[in-house]
Formats: C-alpha cells, sequence, structure tokens
C-alpha cells in the first residue's frame, strides 16, 4: 500500500468519488462530485470515465484496471479547480476518489487515504468470503469515523433488521446484535431513507431528545445511508455510538461513507448473485434428480461428466465408477457400434433417438430409448453430448402384445369356423398374455348353453374337463348374459371355481361366447391384462361371426352353385327349344318337356285361354304319367286360381292344400305340394298360363320362381315371335278393317281441318318406340309439321320433303298403334285418316284370333268400329315371281343402267366408278344416264315398298 501523499493544507474538504463498472461506464456519483465538475448530480452518470476526467488521470485510471492496484493523479475540476485522485479497483468495477486541493488537512487527508486503502484491500482479498469482507468494511468505517459500532440492516415491511454489526471496544450490545429486529419507526433509519444524502447526528440527546430512537437505544452518534442492491432498496449502513461527537460530521467523512456503501452495494450484489446461484443450482440439482429417468452429458473427449441419481440406480454403478465412462459402455455388445455411430452424429450437432439395449453393472439387459443433444460453450461450438434415457419396457412390452393381437387377428380371418377361431383364441391368450389356464366356449343356441370348444394343454391337465354353462349359470353363464367383464382375484373365497385357481378373467364374447383365463395366483391380472383381454374377446367375436356368416355363404353358395347348374342346363335346353321351334304347338311341348325332366319339378303345362267357352285349357303337358291332363279345364269366371292368374296377368305361388275337390285341383292335389302359375304375358296380350308343379313345396323358393318367370317371359316372345311370322308364310288369311274414332290416337287428332293423313311405313326402334313415316295430303306443309312437333305423343319429327298442300314427314313416338299391331301378328294393309277418322286395313293368319287383336284395340280406343272381316287365299310370292315383277317394269336401258351401276361398284362406300365412267360405257351422256337410273330405282322401290 503506497504512503499517503503530502498536499497543500486545504482551506475547504471538497471531495467525492465516481464508481464505474469493467466497462468504465460511470455507474455511481458521490460527495462533492457535482460542485468540483460544475454539473448535476446525474449528469456524468452512464458516461464513459474518459468523459470526467483528464489524460492523465485516464491513463492511470487504466493502469490501476490492467495492474489490479490503486493509482494516483492529479487533474483540474471547474473553474481550474486543482484536483488529486486515486483509482481504487474493485471486483465489480472502479471506484475513483476525487478532492480538492487548496492546502489540505494533512490529518484527516490521511485518514482518508489510509481507509481507502485499507478498504481497497479489503475488497481485493479474494481469500476473504463475503461476509467477512462486510464485516471488514464496517470496522475499517467505524475506524475512519470513530464510531463504536457500525452495522448492515435490512428494512422491508416497516421492519428493521441488522443483518450484521462490529464493534470497536468489545462485545456489541443486545440492541445492535446481528438478528435483532425492531419497527423502522423506532430508529434513525427512517431518516436516512427519507433522504438521498448521508443522514447525520452528532449528539442526539441535545440535537433530537424526543426521537425515537434515542429514547429506545441511547444511542447519541449516528451516520447512515442507504445501499441498493438489485436496482431497489435493500436497507442502511450505519456508524453509531453511544457518546456523542465533539464535531460534527464533515462532508469528507459523508463523502466517504458514500464510497464505503457503494463498495458494499458491490458486495451485496455478488452476495445476492451467488446465494441465487447456489439456489439455482441446488433446484436444478434437485430437479435433475428427481427426473424418473437417467440423465447424462458426455464431454468433448467422450466420457460421462454429469448425472442424475437415476442412472446411479438404474446401472447399479458406484459414483466413483460412472466419471469417465463413455456411452457405448452402458449398452448390450450388439448396440454399440450404434450408440457410438449415434453419439457422433450429436456432436456434429444433430439431435437424435436411439433405442438400444441397456446393459447394468450385473448383466441385466433392459430395453432404452436413448435421447441425445449437442451440449454447447457459451460461443456456441458443440463441446459435448447431453440427453436422457427412458426405460421403454413397458411399451416393448405393449407393442409386442399388439403386434402380436394383430397376428392373432389376421389368423382370426382365416378360421373357417367358430371352432378354429376358439383354438387361436386359447393360444393366444398363452401367448400374449402369458397365462397357462384358459378356456373358450361357444354359445350353442338350440340348446341355449354355453360348451367348451378349446382348452389351453395346461387348463386341461390342472382342471380336467370343464363343464357345460347354461345362460346366468356360473361366471361364465353370467358374463354371457350381462355383457360385462368379471374379474375375480379371489377365487378360492368365492367357493365357485377350481381349487387350484386363485384368480380368472371372464370376458364375454360378443353374442358368440366367453372366454376365461386363469391363474393360480391371486390378483394376477392388471390393467393391461383386461384391455389385451378385452380386445382379444372383441376379435375372436368378430371372427366367429364372420367364420359364422362365411360358413353360411360357403354352404349357400354351394347349393346356389349346384341351383346354377341346373337351372343353366334348364335354361340353355328351354332356349333351344325357343329358337328352334316353328309353331306354337312345337313351342309348348318343348317347354313343358325340358321343365318336367328337372328336379325339383314334377309335372309342367302350358294352358290356352278359349275365349268362346271362357275357359283355360292345357295344350301341352309333361311329368307324372297318371295325370291326364287332357281332360282338365279351368274357368275364367274368377273363381279358380290359374284363371286369375290369367285374367291378373301376374305369377302365382300355389299350393294344393286346401284347393283339392272336384276334376283337375284333386288329381294334382294326389300328386304334388305346390305349383307356380306363370301368365304367358307380351306387351298387352296374355297367350296362356305355363305351370309347374313340385313335390315338396320347399322347393319352390324365391330363386325357382324368379327362373321360372323368366321363362315364362322367353316363352311369351317366343310365342309372340311365331305368330308373327305364321303371317308371312300363311296362305289362307284373314283381312280386318276397322275404323278408329277416338282422339287419343295420333292419325285421328292430325286429320282434321281436312287433312288426309296415310301411312307410309314404320320401323321399330331398339329403344321401344317406333318411327312413323306418314304422307300428308291437303295440308300446309310448315304448318302441319308445328302441329305434328307440338303433340305429346309425338318425340321429334322432321319433314322429308314438301310440296303444295303435301308432304312427307318422320315422325318418332315412344309407342304407337301400328306397332302394337305388328307385335301381335298383324300385316299393315293400310293406314288412312280423313276427317277425324282412322281406317286401318289389315291381314292375320288365318289361325290368328282376329277377334281378340279387336279386342285389344277396342279396349285401348273405346267406339273403334269393325268395317269388314273377310277370309281369302294369298297367292304365294317366289323370289323369281318378285324378281320378274321387276323386270317387267323396267325398260332395256333403265335394266342397263341399274345393273352396270350394281356391279360396277356404283353404290358402293366409297364408290368404285363415277356415273361418267357409267355414261361412257353405255355410250350415252351424262345426264341421260342418272334419268335412266333414276327411274329404275324408283320402279325397284315401288315394287318392294308398295
Amino acid at each position: 500500500m503506497s504512503e499517503p501523499r503530502q498536499t497543500e493544507r486545504a482551506t475547504g474538504e471538497s471531495e467525492g468519488f465516481l464508481q464505474t463498472d469493467e466497462a468504465g461506464v460511470v455507474t455511481a456519483v458521490g460527495g462533492d462530485i457535482p460542485e468540483l465538475f460544475g454539473v448535476e448530480r446525474g449528469g456524468i452518470l452512464g458516461e464513459h470515465v474518459d468523459a470526467a476526467l483528464g489524460d492523465t488521470a485516464v491513463a492511470r485510471y487504466r493502469t490501476a484496471r490492467e495492474q489490479r492496484r490503486e493509482q494516483q493523479f492529479d487533474t483540474h475540476g471547474v473553474d481550474g479547480r486543482r484536483l488529486a485522485g486515486t483509482v481504487y479497483p474493485t471486483d465489480g468495477g472502479t471506484a475513483v476518489v476525487l478532492r480538492e486541493v487548496v492546502g489540505a488537512d494533512d490529518r484527516e487527508l490521511g485518514a482518508s487515504e489510509r481507509a481507502l486503502e485499507a478498504l481497497h484491500e479489503v475488497t481485493t482479498d479474494n481469500d476473504r468470503s463475503v461476509d467477512e469482507k462486510l464485516d471488514r468494511i464496517l470496522e475499517v468505517g467505524a475506524e475512519r469515523l470513530g464510531t463504536s459500532h457500525a452495522f448492515l440492516a435490512h428494512v422491508e415491511n416497516g421492519t428493521h433488521e441488522i443483518v450484521t454489526a462490529v464493534t470497536r471496544n468489545g462485545d456489541n450490545p443486545e440492541a445492535l446484535s446481528a438478528g435483532t429486529t425492531r419497527p423502522l419507526s423506532a430508529t434513525y433509519c427512517r431518516h436516512t431513507l427519507d433522504s438521498d444524502r448521508p443522514m447525520a447526528v452528532a449528539a442526539a440527546g441535545t440535537e433530537r431528545p424526543a426521537d425515537p430512537a434515542y429514547e429506545r437505544d441511547g444511542l447519541e452518534c449516528y451516520l447512515g445511508t442507504t445501499v441498493q442492491v438489485a436496482g431497489g432498496e435493500y436497507g442502511t449502513v450505519c456508524f453509531v455510538d453511544s457518546q456523542p461527537r465533539q464535531e460534527p460530521f464533515s462532508r469528507r467523512e459523508r463523502t466517504f461513507v458514500e464510497l464505503l456503501t457503494n463498495w458494499l452495494h458491490y458486495l451485496l450484489e455478488q452476495q445476492a448473485y451467488q446465494t441465487e446461484l447456489e439456489q439455482q443450482q441446488a433446484f436444478t440439482e434437485s430437479l435433475i434428480d428427481s427426473l424418473p429417468d437417467p440423465l447424462y452429458a458426455f464431454g468433448d473427449d467422450g466420457t460421462l461428466v454429469r448425472w442424475n441419481e437415476r442412472l446411479v440406480s438404474v446401472t447399479g454403478y458406484e459414483e466413483a465408477s460412472l466419471e469417465g465412462m463413455s456411452p457405448w459402455e452402458f449398452v448390450a455388445d450388439g448396440d454399440r457400434e450404434r450408440i457410438e455411430a449415434a453419439t457422433n452424429r450429436v456432436r456434429d450437432g444433430e439431435s437424435l433417438s436411439v433405442e438400444a439395449t441397456l446393459e447394468t453393472a450385473d448383466g441385466e439387459q433392459i430395453p432404452y430409448e436413448f435421447s441425445g443433444a449437442p451440449l454447447r460453450d457459451p460461443s456456441g461450438a458443440v463441446d459435448g453430448v447431453v440427453g436422457v434415457g427412458r426405460d421403454i419396457s413397458t411399451r416393448t412390452e405393449h407393442q409386442r402384445r399388439l403386434s402380436g393381437l394383430l397376428e392373432t387377428t389376421r389368423s382370426f380371418m382365416q378360421a373357417k369356423d367358430p371352432e378354429q377361431v376358439a383354438e387361436i383364441a386359447v393360444s393366444a391368450a398363452r401367448e400374449l398374455l402369458g397365462f397357462e389356464m384358459s378356456v373358450f366356449r361357444l354359445y350353442d343356441p338350440e340348446t341355449e348353453t354355453l360348451t367348451p370348444a378349446a382348452m389351453s394343454r395346461r387348463a386341461r391337465e390342472s382342471l380336467g374337463d370343464r363343464p357345460v354353462y347354461a345362460v346366468e349359470e356360473g361366471f361364465p353363464g353370467e358374463v354371457f348374459a350381462t355383457g360385462e367383464p368379471t374379474v375375480v382375484d379371489s377365487l378360492r373365497e368365492t367357493d365357485r371355481g377350481p381349487d387350484d385357481v386363485g384368480s380368472a378373467m371372464y370376458y364375454p364374447a360378443g353374442v358368440r361366447g366367453t372366454m376365461s383365463i386363469c391363474s393360480t395366483e391371486e390378483a394376477a391380472f392388471d390393467e393391461a391384462d383386461q384391455r389385451l383381454l378385452a380386445l382379444l374377446a372383441t376379435s375372436a367375436a368378430a371372427a366367429c361371426t364372420r367364420a359364422k356368416r362365411e360358413r353360411t355363404v360357403r354352404l349357400a353358395q354351394e347349393r346356389t352353385e349346384r341351383v346354377l347348374d341346373r337351372v343353366n342346363g334348364l335354361v340353355r335346353r328351354t332356349v333351344e327349344v325357343l329358337v328352334e321351334a316353328t309353331t306354337r304347338e312345337e313351342l309348348e311341348r318343348g317347354v313343358v318337356r325340358e321343365l318336367a325332366g328337372v328336379e325339383p319339378y314334377a309335372f309342367a303345362m302350358v294352358c290356352r285361354p278359349d275365349v268362346a267357352s271362357e275357359q283355360l285349357s292345357p295344350t301341352a303337358w309333361a311329368g307324372a304319367a297318371d295325370l291326364p291332363a287332357g281332360d282338365w279345364s279351368f274357368p275364367l269366371d274368377g273363381t279358380d286360381p290359374l284363371g286369375n292368374s290369367y285374367r291378373d296377368g301376374e305369377p302365382q305361388l300355389l299350393t294344393t292344400e286346401g284347393l283339392s275337390g272336384e276334376g283337375a285341383w284333386d288329381r294334382l292335389a294326389a300328386t304334388v305340394d305346390a305349383l307356380v302359375a306363370v301368365p304367358l304375358v307380351y306387351k298387352n296380350t296374355t297367350y296362356g298360363v305355363l305351370v309347374v308343379c313340385a313335390e315338396d313345396a320347399d322347393a319352390l323358393d324365391e330363386r325357382e320362381r324368379v327362373v321360372l318367370e323368366a321363362l315364362g317371359r322367353a316363352s311369351a316372345n317366343a310365342v309372340n315371335a311365331v305368330e308373327r311370322g305364321r303371317i308371312l308364310d300363311a296362305t289362307r288369311i284373314v283381312e280386318l278393317e276397322f275404323a278408329v274414332a277416338d282422339r287419343d290416337l295420333l292419325f285421328t287428332r292430325l286429320s282434321t281441318d281436312g287433312a288426309r293423313i296415310e301411312s307410309a311405313g314404320i320401323d321399330r326402334r331398339g329403344s321401344g318406340g317406333a318411327e312413323l313415316y306418314l304422307s300428308a295430303t291437303n295440308v300446309d306443309p310448315d304448318a302441319v309439321l308445328d302441329r305434328v312437333r307440338d303433340d305429346p305423343e309425338v318425340e321429334s319429327a322432321t319433314c322429308i320433303v314438301a310440296r303444295d298442300r303435301e308432304c312427307l314427314l318422320e315422325v318418332t313416338v315412344g309407342e304407337s298403334l301400328l306397332a302394337t299391331l305388328t307385335e301381335y301378328g298383324a300385316a299393315l294393309q293400310g293406314v288412312v285418316a280423313e276427317d277425324g277418322t282412322t281406317r286401318v286395313t289389315v291381314e292375320l293368319p288365318y289361325e290368328a284370333e282376329a277377334r281378340e287383336l279387336f279386342d285389344i284395340v277396342a279396349e285401348r280406343y273405346p267406339g273403334t268400329e269393325l268395317l269388314g272381316y273377310h277370309e281369302r287365299e294369298r297367292p304365294v310370292e317366289t323370289r323369281q315371281n318378285f324378281t320378274a315383277a321387276i323386270s317387267d317394269r323396267l325398260t332395256d336401258r333403265q335394266e342397263t343402267a341399274l345393273r352396270t351401276a350394281y356391279l360396277g361398284g356404283f353404290f358402293d362406300w366409297p364408290r368404285g366408278v363415277d356415273g361418267n365412267e357409267l355414261a361412257e360405257a353405255m355410250d350415252i351422256s351424262r345426264p341421260t344416264y342418272h334419268q335412266h337410273l333414276r327411274a329404275a330405282q324408283k320402279k325397284v322401290f315401288e315394287e318392294l315398298f308398295d
């Protein structure tokens, strides 16, 4: 420590100080600094010390900081005042003491310097603790101020507590001992806290005899100032004595106390920081040790440097053994290479998790998940690895069980029947839950009992054959009836189970049965076991349902395949009959023959109506030889089921029981149990009834009826086709002429207002409608076209050709009387409508029911009038006749033009020859050639269509 500087005798005692942080920024100002520098008290705060001191002082300041020892200097203040300064390095920064040199008092100046040097020595002594430094600073202050006592007090919520105290002459009185508390209102410190400068009392008995502090403690002398810690008011630093001072405290003494307090501030800040750091560290340590999982940190050399208590307890290593171990030393041999690679990846800055087997000190292996992240230094560089390990034994076991359950579910899906499902479930219970005794019971709806369908080997050996339970009987019966599982922790106490069983779980498998799992130990099942059994039982129930359904479907499919084989053969042979038959009689005989020859049909017949006698009579039959169907008849008056089926046009399933009586039904009832009556309906015409009988009523199920109805429709279509074809081949025909005045007929509606509408032809459409070609005369072509298009029956209309007062129209309709007539075998000879009446002339085969056709028309259009009915012979026209007729009408040139055009490919597309070439071949002009060709084509078409 340097010797006190000799200075001039002062005429005043101006003195102050600056406190800076480690960066040289002024953090505190005390004493007479504002007067010495001519600034406001806050004018220097926050400024760098260079701005307040001269170059020489700044150089000494920096030397003091670098060499960590005090430095003295001279500088100048405001108005050229000469200032002497001393720089004292401290732990938190630097203290700079300045005093004006005007002939100083050597004695007091020396005391201040010695005290400041002593304070510097205390604050830079690293061997002292913070508490020791606090006490020594208080001692130095008491020596400098000449008081017998000094203390540091903490003030909070109106309470004054002495934190530490020192004395210069013996022990502290009890009132000034550390830990003593009193109301703030009973202390001098209440005044100090209200002032921004040190508060001084030299002789309280004279100056403040009524002050509560004086009355309580009798302290005559007091000098105190406030202490700030962490930006807030902490308390006070006080120097006291029970004896009054001869002289008041000088300005230099008060400045000294301010500077001393500033050093105390840094010590208290350091103490508070250290305390907080220790608390935080203790909290962190406690938090780390409270973690349920091992925590670890490896240094940059790859060795363990930090861990928690959990790592010690899990691994079984001693604390001394853990330090220096590498990550891969904690895992099984097979995982070491993978852990080493993962550690290297974390060192490269990657965060990751990896599963491995932890191996303890005694060789136990436990599945673990290790998570690691880079450990970085303040610069951000990776200097280690930090992580946490988690025991995943439960998760691994859970995954194993779920995986096993998934495999079991797949096995369930392949089971062919509920019994196989039961076997799979029992095996899965042993493998997934680890319990050796299990029983699966299936519910038998016929006996309403639960029957053991599968048992584990251990259950069979230990428990023997298990009983069959009724619903609500025993634990299995109860859980099946309620649908709620039951877990019995002590089966022996219930007296309801085998003696060798300690506990058991009973679970319903839906409506399919129950599953029981037993253990020799009591309370052997935890929640995980119960949840897994619930999943297993639910999956087994679904599998039983699926297996039963598939078995039913399989049996039904097999039966269906047998039926389809039979039906396909029947349909194929019947269709061959329908296609090959040339007459209705041949068609009917073939159909009943095929039906009667196939099981389960015993007899089949076709009945035709006789309109005159109002009876249905069999016209073809086959099957049971003793049924004389030729003598039977069935009335159409509504009293007979077959007659009703014909009249209603609806298929019927009839049983012969209750229908027996005289005649046909009596004979049928003696031979067959049931029959299906299928009307042979085509469009609006019913040709008769197809009857198919079976000896067993159950044989005629829904599938059979569908097949028979389809064959009935096909037969009706075939009958219609035969009837239509007969007109083409018939030599004897019936010509039928009738008139329709009903405006529901399109022709009739269009023939009003003097128009004459004539049918020029008809084409059937594949979609079910018809194309009509109508010739209209005595009409305005545009007006009649608009009228036709507006008709609700017409879908579309086009004018093909129009001349004055006449036109040819192509009309599309959804349904037409002309199409209906052709469907029933009639050949249209003429359709002419005039003055609201349509005259229709058709030709029918001689054998056809002309009356029935007329009734159909009359029913559709009431008021229809029969105009004529003629029977006559029709000559047969051969191809030679047709060709000769055309040749007779063609001239030689016309026939030559037509033949050359046909043979030359003129009608092909694209054309093989054009008109110029053909005209040149005939040695005529092109217009002349086309004139001959057009005339020939017209004559051919007239012969074809007229």
